[in-house]
């Protein structure tokens, strides 16, 4: 069996260079297969085919902070957004009503974390919204 790189993860990019899934988010073209297979042509949060999503393509959707990282699933833009503000690196906004829709689909992550990771990223979501709040606390005050 050939071990995954730069030189084998070939299969998804039209000019045959190094795909995108394997240098930003670790997959292999299999894996990135087995993904897209399980989102079944549909964003995984809310379920907009993929050719609604105005020409984009669905997205990988991941959490990263800390040294932790895990790919939860495929995504459309505008739930990439939501799951920005889930992880807190952005505000909420209106987009809160998602915020109960975006812990489900995370529960189902593709690639699943530890209890102990689960609650490393609760811990860094608390820290990001602590600080989100104090930027938009600095903004009203000004």
């Amino acid at each position: 069996m050939t071990t995954p790189s730069r030189q084998t993860e070939t299969r998804h990019h039209p000019l045959g260079k190094t795909c995108h899934h394997f240098i930003h988010h670790e997959l292999t073209c299999d894996q990135y297969d087995e993904l897209r297979a399980r989102a079944g042509g549909c964003c995984e949060l809310c379920g907009l085919p993929e050719q609604e999503t105005g020409g984009r393509r669905l997205v990988v959707d991941h959490f990263q902070d800390g040294g932790l990282r895990f790919v939860r699933g495929m995504i459309c833009d505008r739930c990439n957004s939501t799951m920005s503000c889930l992880d807190g690196t952005k505000p909420w906004g209106p987009k809160k009503i998602w915020e109960t829709a975006a812990r489900t689909y995370e529960a189902r992550s593709w690639q699943q974390p530890t209890a102990e990771q689960r609650s490393r990223v609760e811990a860094i979501r608390e820290e990001r919204y602590a600080a989100v709040a104090r930027l938009r606390g600095r903004h009203r005050a000004a």
